[in-house]
C-alpha cells in the first residue's frame, strides 16, 4: 500500500467514484468487514459519515475507476455494504442501526461433536450422491445440497469447533467429496465470524459446496494425475469454472451472489487468478471468502501431487500471501477463525506433554482448549483429558501451561484422525 498516494478527506467532502483506502479508525471497529472500497452511491457516503470523521482516499485508484466507468468496463453497481459485507444481520435497516450479527457458542464442543459427526457423515453422503447423479444423467440436483447445508449452518452456529474438527479428517480416495464438504464448513464458519446473517451463511455454504461441480465434466485421469499438471492440462482444468456456472445456471434455485461467488473464487487480489484476471475490489466479497477457504482446505488435504501442510504450516503460508494472492484484511480475519494453533493441530506444551487442539478461545487464540494425549515423559495417557489453557490455569497443582511448539502430524506415533472417530 502506497501511503503517499492517499489523501486525508473529511467525510463531508466525499464524492461518488472515490476509492477509500483507509478509515480514521481500525476497520474492525466498524461494520465494514474489509477496508478498501469504491464510493458508488450517496448511501455509501452517508454510511461513511455515520462511522468516520475522515478517511484516506487513493485518488489514483479513483481516477482508474472513473476511466473504467467511462470506457464501459463491466462493473457491479454495488454499495459499500455490498462490496465489503454483502449482508448484515438486518440488511434493510439504515446505516445508523446496521450491525453485524454477534454469534455466541450455545453448546460445548463435547456435546456438539456427536451431532456434528452425524451431520458431517450425511453431508459427505449427500455430496457423493449429488456428484454421482450429475455424472450419470448430467443433472445437478441443487436441493440435495440445500437440504444438508441447513443442518451444517445450525451446527456451526451452536459451536463451529465440532464440524471444524471433523473437517480435518482427510482421505486420498475421495478428495472431491471431502473438499466440497470441508470448504462448505469453513465458508459457513468464516461467515459466522464476520457476522453475516443466516441467509448469507446458507448462500456461502451452498456456494462453497458447489463451486467445483464443473470438475465432473473434466477427464477423470486429469483429476487423479499424481504429477503436476502441464500448461495445457492446467488450461483444461481451468475450464471447470465455466462448466460449474453452466450447471448452476441450468439447475435453478441459485442466487446471483452464488453465481458470482463460483465465477470468481479463483481470482486473486493481485490479478494473477482466473478466469477474468480480476483484482482487489473487482472481486466480489463472497468470492474472496470462497477463494480463501478453498485454498486453505486444499493445502491441508493429502493429494498425490502436493505436499501436505500441517494446519500450523498452512496458516503461516497463507499469512505470507496477504496483499498478494489475498486481500490482507481477508487473511487477517480468516486467521482469527483458524487460530494461531488451528483446531486439529498436534502441539507440545511447556510441560513436555503432547496434546491436540480441539477448540479455540476467541479472546485468546494462543490459549486454546486441548486434549492431552501424552504425559511429560511422552507416555500415552490412560484417559485423554481436556484442558482449557486460558481458564484451567492450574491442573492438579501443576504450573501454568502454554503451547511451546507445533508438531508434525504423526509425531510420537500419534495419528490425530484416530482421535476424531
Amino acid at each position: 500500500m502506497d501511503l503517499q498516494k492517499q489523501i486525508k478527506v473529511n467525510t463531508a467532502d466525499l464524492e461518488t467514484g472515490m476509492y477509500v483506502a483507509r478509515l480514521d479508525r481500525p476497520w474492525t471497529e466498524t461494520p465494514f468487514l474489509f477496508q478498501g472500497f469504491f464510493i458508488r452511491t450517496q448511501e455509501d457516503i452517508e454510511e461513511l459519515q455515520h462511522h468516520c470523521q475522515y478517511v484516506y482516499v487513493d485518488f489514483e485508484q479513483s481516477r482508474k475507476e472513473i476511466t473504467h466507468t467511462k470506457t464501459g468496463m463491466k462493473r457491479e453497481n454495488r454499495t459499500i455494504t455490498q462490496v465489503t459485507s454483502l449482508h448484515y444481520a438486518k440488511p434493510h435497516t439504515t446505516a445508523s442501526t446496521r450491525n453485524r450479527t454477534v454469534y455466541a457458542n450455545t453448546q460445548p464442543v463435547e456435546e456438539e461433536l456427536p451431532i456434528a459427526r452425524t451431520v458431517y457423515t450425511e453431508a459427505n453422503q449427500a455430496v457423493e450422491s449429488l456428484l454421482t447423479k450429475l455424472e450419470v444423467d448430467g443433472r445437478l440436483d441443487v436441493q440435495i445440497a440445500k437440504d444438508i447445508v441447513e443442518p451444517m449452518v445450525e451446527s456451526v452456529l451452536r459451536n463451529p469447533d465440532a464440524l471444524i474438527w471433523l473437517a480435518r479428517m482427510k482421505r486420498y480416495d475421495s478428495y472431491m467429496y471431502h473438499h466440497s464438504v470441508s470448504s462448505s464448513i469453513w465458508g459457513i464458519t468464516f461467515g459466522r465470524h464476520l457476522g453475516l446473517d443466516k441467509s448469507a451463511l446458507h448462500e456461502i455454504g451452498l456456494g462453497c459446496m458447489l463451486f467445483d461441480v464443473g470438475k465432473t465434466k473434466l477427464p477423470h485421469a486429469l483429476l487423479i494425475k499424481p504429477e503436476k499438471l502441464t500448461e495445457n492440462e492446467w488450461h483444461v482444468m481451468r475450464n471447470h469454472v465455466d462448466y460449474s456456472i453452466n450447471l448452476l445456471e441450468g439447475a435453478g434455485g441459485i442466487t446471483e451472489r452464488i453465481i458470482n461467488m463460483v465465477q470468481s473464487h479463483h481470482e486473486r487480489h493481485d490479478g494473477s487468478g482466473y478466469p477474468d484476471k480480476l483484482k482487489e475490489n473487482q472481486i466480489p466479497t463472497f468470492a474472496k471468502i470462497a477463494g480463501m477457504v478453498d485454498c486453505y482446505d486444499a493445502i491441508t488435504s493429502p493429494r498425490p501431487y502436493s505436499n501436505l501442510r500441517t494446519p500450523y504450516e498452512a496458516v503461516r503460508e497463507i499469512y505470507s500471501w496477504r496483499s498478494t494472492l489475498f486481500q490482507a484484511e481477508v487473511v487477517e480475519q480468516f486467521m482469527q477463525v483458524v487460530g494461531v494453533f488451528p483446531t486439529g493441530s498436534l502441539v507440545e506444551l511447556n510441560t513436555g506433554a503432547v496434546a491436540i487442539v480441539i477448540a479455540q478461545n476467541e479472546s485468546r487464540r494462543l490459549k486454546p482448549r486441548v486434549m492431552l494425549i501424552l504425559d511429560e515423559n511422552k507416555k500415552r495417557l490412560p484417559q485423554f483429558n481436556t484442558v482449557d489453557l486460558l481458564f484451567d490455569t492450574h491442573l492438579k497443582g501443576a504450573q501454568d501451561m502454554w503451547i511451546e511448539k507445533c508438531l508434525e502430524t504423526g509425531a510420537y506415533g500419534i495419528d490425530p484422525q484416530e482421535l476424531y472417530l
